[in-house]
């Protein structure tokens, strides 16, 4: 019995080298090989009337940041929005936005209007980004969806 003990402690170092194998570098080193993209954060949100405003942010996902500014246009996709702008919420940043050079992420603010849901009533506002003509790579995260409640 004490034998069987001695092999099993002498392979534990072994097999806990070998599980360096299983995970990606980049998991260590939170590195991003990909092409850059643009997107929305989060993907899906949800605000009361009584916060007064919501933020969503746009962020650029590269293995390096830019070193000239980045203008990103978005809109409202109307097919899929119940919300009403001006009834509902205003957007405070007009479209497009800009990635300033060397940084990662921007706001989209939106002010919801109090008073303009009743209690438990919810409206939806979904944003679109559309990108532009110097965007890199693919749009891939590009709509985010806005749950607003009374």
């Amino acid at each position: 019995m004490m034998k069987f003990k001695s092999i099993i402690l002498a392979f534990i170092p072994f097999l806990l080298l070998g599980c360096n194998d299983l995970f990606d570098k980049g998991d260590v080193e939170k590195s991003y090989d990909g092409p850059p993209i643009v997107g929305f954060f989060p993907l899906q949100a949800e605000a009361n009337l009584s916060d007064g405003s919501i933020s969503i942010e746009v962020q650029l996902i590269a293995k390096e940041a830019r070193s000239s500014d980045l203008p990103v246009a978005f809109h409202v996709n109307a097919e899929e929005t119940t919300a009403v702008e001006g009834v509902h919420y205003t957007i405070s940043t007009s479209s497009p936005v800009t990635l300033s050079a060397g940084s990662w992420t921007t706001q989209v603010t939106l002010d919801l209007i109090e008073g303009s849901l009743e209690p438990g009533e919810f409206v939806d506002l979904c944003l679109i980004l559309d990108g532009g003509p110097d965007v890199p790579g693919e749009v891939t995260l590009n709509e985010t969806d806005i749950r607003i409640q009374g």
